[in-house]
């Protein structure tokens, strides 16, 4: 049975998230054997947003796509690669955002003969930064990719906040999508599972970053936040132990059927 395999990773938070996957990536890439590698960006550079060079760093370790989030807009080296005819074609950003803003919220991809779109997409609640209702936007997206008679594989990053507007926008694309993981919270939920209608799910695939720490930033700088109620900037560590969090899904090529997924939870010394 000819299949594609996936793999997926949540926000790579700042240098000990990106050397955590480097190191952990070909282990796991000689494991799953994927055919496409997909990560979070928006946190690449020192927690907010991305360089070319940040980028460079994980496409030199095998990840091959990058979706990202609201945090993408705050690096002013990374905004201009959105729309750079380099990066556009293998980075995006959330489609339901100001649409005046740079770059594309989905990408098309050819893997084994089979079309593949990735989508970015963000939730409303509970979230800074403006933005349409992801729900009518992916109706807007499936109905373009609806009119091609070979039905394509359909990959969601749904970067949210609330539990609930993922939960419910999974059931509302199960069936059409392959694949929906939420990304954002970056701590991860133990509930991958198939929806009825067949889509893959898990509401949150988690971060890869700093173990020992609050959502990749360094714990006490984000226990004072708190304690103070400032909004001090979070630090964050470049070594130690870190976590490494995502999918492998594999899908059948010919009916897009998902034959396997798994949660991934690794740990690396960094």
């Amino acid at each position: 049975m000819p299949q594609i395999n996936l793999l997926v990773f949540g926000d790579v938070v700042g240098k000990l998230g990106r050397k955590a996957l480097a190191k952990k990536l070909p282990e796991l890439k000689a494991h799953y054997n994927p055919h496409l590698t997909i990560a979070n960006a928006e946190n690449l550079a020192h927690g907010r947003g991305l360089t070319e060079s940040t980028l460079n760093e994980l496409v030199e370790a095998g990840v091959d796509a990058f979706t990202s989030g609201q945090h993408v807009w705050e690096n002013q080296q990374g905004t201009p690669l959105l729309s750079d005819e380099k990066w556009s074609k293998r980075l995006i950003r959330p489609a339901n955002v100001d649409p005046v803003l740079p770059g594309n919220g989905t990408m098309s991809l050819t893997i084994l003969g089979k079309t593949v779109v990735v989508v970015n997409l963000q939730g409303r609640l509970f979230m800074q930064q403006d933005s349409s209702s992801p729900f009518l936007s992916f109706d807007r997206i499936w109905q373009d990719l609806s009119s091609d008679q070979a039905k394509p594989i359909v990959i969601i990053d749904f970067h949210a906040e609330a539990t609930s507007e993922k939960q419910a926008f999974g059931h509302y694309v199960d069936g059409r999508a392959c694949l929906m993981y939420g990304t954002h919270t970056h701590v991860p939920t133990a509930d991958a599972k198939i929806l009825p209608q067949g889509t893959a799910y898990c509401t949150d695939i988690g971060m890869v970053g700093s173990a020992d720490s609050v959502i990749g930033f360094e714990k006490n700088s984000s226990i004072k936040r708190f304690l103070e109620e400032t909004t001090a900037p979070y630090e964050l560590l470049s070594s130690g132990q870190a976590e490494v969090n995502g999918l492998s899904i594999s899908l059948d090529l010919d009916s897009n059927q998902v034959l396997a997924l798994e949660q991934i939870r690794e740990f690396v010394d960094i």
